[in-house]
């Protein structure tokens, strides 16, 4: 199960992580050199705020091991116009694989593009089983906001999806993105965020190389989750 590419998450925004409404479930990909451009979009009910964003990546796994990917990404609020968000740099290790599963481990670094906003880094596991008729992955990842004059703790985010064949080149499944709070002192359930919902998924070869593709509607689990987040990934590998 690699990944018209894509699927959501993994970013962060203001004081305590806030997801961006273009995040995705994250999925292992290695074993190919030929480089990948993907596309995210989304939008979000956050209640207080309605939010929609962007973004742009370039991918390469340089050896059958590692894949790295940089991209930039764009967002707007209750309907300013879209501004430059930030840039980031990923990267996934491969630790281990068997007939059904894989193993990875998953490091990000963010530089928002705003005054005094620091750096962001991620990093955590990578887990993917492939079952009798359907694929699941989960992912858990320690949050870090390094900002001047202020300390922000460590905090753990998950992702989640599973997924079985609907018909030829289509999948379907169920998503999740979640934020739990301080590594050391999770939030009490009210207080975190979690959004789950249905997926699809789809894929064809165009042009000599590959597309892959997928969408989510994700609803809130409480109230200081997001109402609803609608978000969806293209990718194309040459």
């Amino acid at each position: 199960m690699r990944r018209l590419l894509v699927t959501l998450l993994l970013t962060a925004a203001a004081g305590s992580a806030a997801a961006d409404a273009y995040d995705y479930v994250v999925t292992p990909y290695f074993g190919s050199s030929r480089p990948l451009v993907r596309l995210g979009w989304g939008a979000a009910d956050k209640r207080e705020i309605s939010s929609s964003g962007q973004s742009l990546a370039v991918g390469i796994a340089p050896t059958s091991n590692w894949y790295t990917e940089a991209w930039v990404s764009w967002n707007r609020d209750n309907g300013r116009a879209m501004s430059y968000n930030g840039w980031y740099l990923t990267n996934q290790f491969a630790l281990g694989s068997s007939a059904r599963s894989d193993w990875a481990l998953y490091t990000s670094i963010w530089k928002p593009d705003f005054a005094n906003s620091g750096w962001t880094w991620s990093i955590g596991p990578m887990f993917q089983y492939a079952g009798d008729g359907f694929d699941l992955n989960v992912n858990v990842f320690i949050y870090k906001w390094l900002r001047p004059g202020r300390y922000l703790p460590a905090e753990l985010q998950y992702q989640a999806q599973i997924k079985t064949l609907l018909a030829p080149g289509w999948e379907w499944g169920v998503q999740a993105l979640g934020e739990t709070g301080p590594v050391s002192n999770p939030h009490r359930f009210g207080l975190q965020e979690h959004v789950l919902g249905p997926a699809l998924f789809g894929h064809m070869p165009y042009a000599g190389g590959s597309l892959r593709w997928d969408a989510g509607l994700l609803l809130g689990l409480n109230k200081e989750s997001p109402r609803a987040q609608l978000r969806a990934q293209l990718g194309y590998q040459f």
